[in-house]
């Protein structure tokens, strides 16, 4: 009985002995693993933050290739404008000047019938002739041509005070209907078309005799144009080309109603 009790006591230090045996997690592997979890994390939230700084990079470059876009078009518009109006008074300067010089030839004279030989004066009497006199430029061309000459050097303010001040002095001078459509024409030029709309309509109204009468109201429709008021440009516009079929400015009318059946679309 003894020895089988000494022999199960020294079975069972045996037993236990045998079973596997666990180990402990070493501290530093533990911690080598959560560096790792977190590096992963913080390399997630940075490359996260990353594309959405490139989404909103690239929508910022967008709106911005968009925006130059519209500012390249508005400024070749404007060129494109600028252009074809300096074009445009240019001609009309020439107009006028051409006019200018055709009016000062002194017209033909009369051919003369033959008359009869009279006896010549005595020599006392004959005295030599006077010389030829110069013409007398008056002055209401004077200040007429200081704000033509004004207009054509691209000094606007000044040619709009010249020829304002020549209105007041000559309302009814020959070139009054030509002082008034400059007008408006050297403030459309400096885009102030509320004022050049209000010149062009003196224009029309006060001189419906006017050469300028075909050239103010086409200008009249532009200026309604640039202050957006479609309605009234296109009726203007309309006017010009059913009042002056084949004129230089009917052909210009059905060009911008073109352009703004094009824009409506």
């Amino acid at each position: 009985m003894c020895l089988g009790l000494t022999t199960a006591a020294l079975a069972a230090p045996q037993g236990a002995a045998s079973a596997p045996v666990i180990s402990a997690p070493s501290p530093v592997s533990s911690l080598e693993a959560r560096v790792t979890k977190l590096e992963q994390l913080l390399e997630s939230q940075t490359l996260e933050e990353m594309l959405m700084r490139l989404d909103r990079l690239q929508a910022e470059v967008q709106r911005l290739h968009g925006d130059a876009e519209v500012q390249g078009h508005d400024i070749e518009s404007l060129k494109r404008r600028q252009r074809d109006l300096s074009q445009d008074i240019d001609r009309r300067l020439r107009q006028i000047e051409q006019a200018a010089a055709a009016a000062k030839v002194a017209p033909e004279t009369p051919p003369t019938q033959a008359l009869p030989p009279v006896a010549a004066p005595p020599a006392a009497s004959i005295t030599p002739p006077d010389t030829a006199a110069k013409p007398d430029v008056s002055r209401e061309q004077v200040m007429y041509q200081r704000a033509l000459d004004g207009l054509k050097a691209s000094r606007y303010d000044q040619a709009i005070s010249d020829f304002q001040a020549f209105l007041t002095s000559y309302p009814k001078s020959e070139y009054a209907a030509n002082a008034q459509y400059w007008l408006g024409e050297a403030n459309y030029v400096t885009r102030r078309f509320e004022i050049a709309a209000a010149h062009f309509k003196k224009a029309i109204d006060n001189y419906p005799a006017s050469t300028k009468h075909a050239d103010a109201m086409l200008k009249l429709g532009f200026a309604y144009y640039e202050l957006g008021d479609r309605e009234q440009a296109r009726k203007t516009l309309n006017d010009v080309v059913t009042r002056y079929p084949g004129a230089a400015a009917a052909r210009l009318a059905t060009e911008r109603l073109q352009k703004m059946k094009s824009e409506s679309r």
